[in-house]
Parts: structure tokens; sequence; C-alpha cells
């Protein structure tokens, strides 16, 4: 915890570089942007991977990422409240930063990194959720300018989508947008990735769920800005 909280007061305080090359796709890292699910079932899980390119070559020591899941509706139904007590679906997702897995993108952990995720709130808008990942001074590793590198894999699964006991809103358009991911370099030149990397199925930082919304974020203003971000993450 001690280093995550240091990755994290390098990546608020530095002055970063501004380029762009977030990515996310469901199942791996060059897969599809939508996911559809008939809410059948309560077993199996669904997989979203996030990954970037940087601008230049650097010494990558961890990110930051921040997330909107936005409805056309506006508030995000209760399938999607998976993380506090009395939440519907408690403990229906986690985080794994082991990317040995990942064919399509380089790992840029090698099975050294820790990370974690939070969500800052759920109201008329949306969700937001934040995410760190960091790796110890010994583990550091040199990434490539204009290479795809694979960040995060988030499980989500399946549990409480059929049956009596259902979470409503399983069947609802959800779309989820990587707003920004800050790269946090060793020399604290760190990188501000604030649209999405080349993808196919549309930017590469937008995932659908059950199709999403025609503009994947009605409901919800998009933060434009660094301070805007950071006010709604007080």
């Amino acid at each position: 915890m001690r280093r995550i909280a240091l990755v994290l007061t390098l990546l608020l305080a530095a002055a970063p570089a501004h380029a762009t090359g977030s990515g996310l796709r469901w199942n791996e890292c060059e897969g599809p942007s939508n996911r559809s699910f008939a809410c059948d079932r309560s077993t199996g899980s669904e997989v979203l991977v996030g990954s970037f390119q940087s601008p230049a070559s650097n010494d990558l020591v961890g990110i930051d990422v921040y997330f909107r899941f936005t409805t056309a509706e506006g508030a995000v139904p209760a399938w999607w409240h998976m993380w506090d007590a009395g939440d519907c679906r408690r403990n229906s997702s986690s985080l794994s930063v082991d990317m040995s897995t990942e064919t399509e993108c380089e790992d840029p952990w090698l099975g050294q990194a820790t990370g974690l995720y939070m969500p800052h709130s759920f109201d008329a808008r949306g969700l937001d959720l934040r995410m760190v990942i960091a790796v110890p001074e010994q583990a550091i590793q040199r990434i490539a300018a204009d290479r795809t590198y694979a960040a995060f894999r988030l499980t989500i699964n399946h549990a409480r989508s059929s049956g009596a006991a259902k979470c409503a809103g399983c069947e609802q358009p959800v779309c989820i947008v990587i707003e920004q991911m800050n790269l946090a370099m060793r020399d604290k030149r760190d990188v501000e990735l604030t649209t999405g990397r080349p993808a196919p199925g549309g930017p590469g930082n937008i995932a659908t769920w059950q199709g999403g919304t025609p503009s994947c974020g009605a409901g919800a203003p998009k933060s434009s800005t660094w301070s805007e971000l950071k006010k709604r993450y007080k």
C-alpha cells in the first residue's frame, strides 16, 4: 500500500505531457468493443481488458485510470452495484494485473504489479470508478513508444443475473469509458492519455454492454479537463 500511495502522489503532483492512447475491450486486448449477454444465468463471467500506447519510451512506474459508466437514463442500475456493503452484487468483480495470458499486447508488469480499484460515486449521472496499478522500484520496466501494452483485467461475474433474487438492470445498455489514463514515469515526465488508441469497433477507450447508448455518454456530461476530474474524485 505504501508504494501505491507514493505512485498516487507522483501522478497528482508531476506536470504531465499530453498524448492519446488508452484502450478498453472485452475478453482480450484486441477483443470486441461490445458484449451482449442474455442475463439468463448466474454462472460465468465477463472480462474487460485495459491497454495503452505511450507516445515516448520511458520507465513505467504505474498507471492511474479514471472510468465512467453511463446509461441513457443516467443512473447505473443495481446490477452494476458491486463494491460496497449493501450493494446488490457486492464482490461480483475482481481486478487482475497478471497480463501473462495476453498474446495481442505486451506485458508491462511481468508479474510484479499491485493494483486496486474503488468506486467513487453512484449518482443520477452514472458511476465513477478509479484504478491504480504500480510496480516496486526494482521491477520497473522500460516501455517503448507506440507499442500496445496490456494494463489490467477487470472480471465481472454473472452472479444474481437470473432467478427470483436477480439484481435489476443486467439487460440495460451501458457505456464504459476510460476518461483518462495517467502513465507515471520514473523521471516524472508523466503522460495523460485522454482519448482512445486506434482500435476496431469505434473509439478504443469505450466498451459497451448490451449495445451501449446511441451517444455513449447520454445522461452524464464528460469531464474535459484534469481539474474537473480531480473535483469529481475528491
